[in-house]
């Protein structure tokens, strides 16, 4: 009866399972249909066959195929798109046991990824080809690039990856009798794939653990976790996972010498293994069956079942295939070799242009320099010029003015002679004609008149003579303290022109009409403005102008 129940349970569970995957095609067919864009129907095709190789070999792959043929015939297709679909047939042909083909794909992709700069996909490639070197039995390689992958990952905080990477390196550990290191490496990656929860990963986790009890002898531990693990990958349809689930349930009965019991889930191994065409688990099937028929005692079957594994394993493990192997790992490290001399000419090539280029802007630069030089010397010259023709017209115009005020200080000269003649003339007259006809008061007052018109010509002969004796010194020297102090006004330059001629305070208040105040004043003004120290003589400096 409770056999029965559970038979039942599988097949409602199988029929569930499904019709969810009826679902997810016909939800990837709709969604096909709906985008005209190739890259967008590549990348759906691509995503579609990662999601479904676990569940459905033979179509994965097809879909697979057709998104490289779409690829090759549309060129504009972004490359990160066929690195992906190479990666892809890497794990294809891996399961498929063509170890050579699936290592070719992995450093095609491997090569796109570096070009791209893709440091996550290209960890990735490094965990696979970690893989394929392990189903070679190259342990040590594998375990290198297993390592490689996880210090990228770890960078990258790409938490699935590094569990990945850490539990396939435990299969490497385990087969290489390092059973304390594979247990650490199954431990973190369980932990790692529970944080994401992972649930189809830490079934693989736990397939590997059932081969580390096992080899540990934990036979009732290994027995209980492979019959979990062949429930769960029979439920979701996981068929990878199912045959080695129960290759690994005839690896147990097989060293607790129950050879039927283990030629039975050799069988259930190779009836999966055949279906999905895994070639190494075929070829490992037969090998076991093989020696269980031995030990059963059928002879024949015995014999047949190992043809069958000889035909099946020079396909997967020959020299031919590590002759390949070894082939195409030499031609990668050739062309990584290769392109980083081309990457070093190109450069090299680069730095020539960059010099060629910063000669001609130097010699560009120098050009140009010497052009504006030349074109503001020229204007600086043109300046020089225009302002020395702008001083010869000023000093011209000064000139000019120095005559103007020549003339009329003559003109005035010559004015203030003839008054001075009349005068006398007049002083004379009254002296002689009027002066001896008068008397008493009249007298008095000519008298008084003769004085005052003496005194007259006194002053107007002597001013007379200061007058000539300025028009003689002052020659230019108007015009040199209009250059020297152009601050000074036109009242305090006449007060420096009668200095100069050494008159004192007194004959300026004459000259000029001017008070004692008023005189003092404008030489006060003279000094600050000629910056004199307080010990200076403001009419010796005059002088020495």
């Amino acid at each position: 009866m409770k056999r029965l129940f559970l038979i039942i349970f599988y097949l409602t569970v199988s029929v569930a399972f499904s019709q969810y995957s009826d679902s997810l095609y016909v939800d990837f067919q709709k969604k096909i249909n709906q985008t005209n864009k190739t890259d967008q129907r590549v990348d759906l095709m691509l995503s579609f066959a990662e999601e479904q190789y676990e569940y459905n070999f033979s179509f994965s792959k097809q879909l697979i195929d057709e998104a490289v043929e779409l690829i090759r015939k549309n060129k504009k297709i972004e490359t990160k798109y066929l690195a992906k679909a190479y990666t892809l047939q890497g794990i294809i042909n891996r399961r498929e046991g063509k170890y050579p083909e699936a290592l070719e794909y992995n450093l095609k992709a491997k090569a796109i990824y570096e070009k791209l700069n893709d440091s996550l996909n290209g960890s990735d490639i490094m965990h696979n080809m970690g893989m394929v070197y392990r189903s070679q039995k190259l342990h040590e390689k594998a375990i290198k690039l297993y390592k490689e992958s996880i210090g990228i990952k770890e960078k990258l905080k790409d938490t699935h990856g590094l569990a990945a990477s850490y539990n396939m390196m435990g299969v490497s550990f385990r087969q290489l009798k390092q059973l304390d290191s594979a247990l650490v490496c199954y431990n973190t990656a369980r932990k790692l794939f529970e944080s994401v929860s992972s649930f189809d990963d830490i079934d693989r986790v736990n397939n590997n653990l059932v081969a580390l009890y096992r080899d540990q002898k934990r036979y009732n531990q290994a027995i209980k976790l492979a019959n979990n693990n062949i429930a769960r990958a029979k439920n979701e349809n996981r068929n990878f996972s199912l045959s080695a689930a129960y290759y690994n349930m005839s690896t147990i009965y097989k060293r607790l010498k129950d050879y039927k019991s283990s030629l039975s889930y050799a069988d259930s191994a190779l009836i999966v293994s055949k279906k999905e065409n895994y070639r190494k688990k075929i070829s490992r099937a037969y090998l076991r069956k093989s020696f269980l028929q031995h030990k059963l005692g059928d002879y024949e079957k015995a014999y047949f079942d190992y043809r069958k594994f000889n035909r099946y394993s020079d396909s997967v493990f020959n020299i031919e295939n590590i002759k390949r192997i070894q082939a195409l790992e030499l031609n990668y490290k050739f062309q990584q070799e290769k392109s980083k001399v081309e990457l070093l000419a190109k450069q090299e090539e680069s730095k020539k242009q960059l010099y060629l280029i910063l000669f001609l802007v130097t010699i560009l630069s120098a050009i140009i320099i010497g052009y504006l030089w030349y074109k503001n010397s020229k204007n600086k010259s043109k300046i020089l010029e225009e302002q020395v023709e702008k001083e010869k017209i000023q000093k011209e115009l000064l000139d000019a003015k120095v005559k103007a005020s020549n003339e009329e200080t003559k003109k005035l000269v010559a004015d203030n002679s003839m008054r001075l003649e009349f005068k006398q003339e007049l002083l004379d007259q009254i002296k002689s004609h009027i002066l001896p006809d008068a008397n008493g008061e009249l007298k008095f007052k000519l008298n008084s008149l003769i004085s005052e018109l003496q005194l007259q010509v006194t002053t107007e002969g002597k001013l007379s003579e200061i007058q000539s004796k300025i028009t003689d010194v002052n020659q230019g020297f108007d015009a040199k303290l209009r250059e020297l102090y152009p601050k000074l006004t036109k009242t305090e330059r006449e007060v420096c022109a009668l200095l100069r001629v050494n008159l004192s305070i007194k004959e300026i208040m004459t000259v000029r009409n001017a008070s004692l105040d008023s005189v003092k004043s404008t030489r006060y003004r003279i000094r600050k403005k000629m910056g004199l120290n307080s010990g200076e003589e403001l009419e010796r400096f005059i002088q020495s102008i």
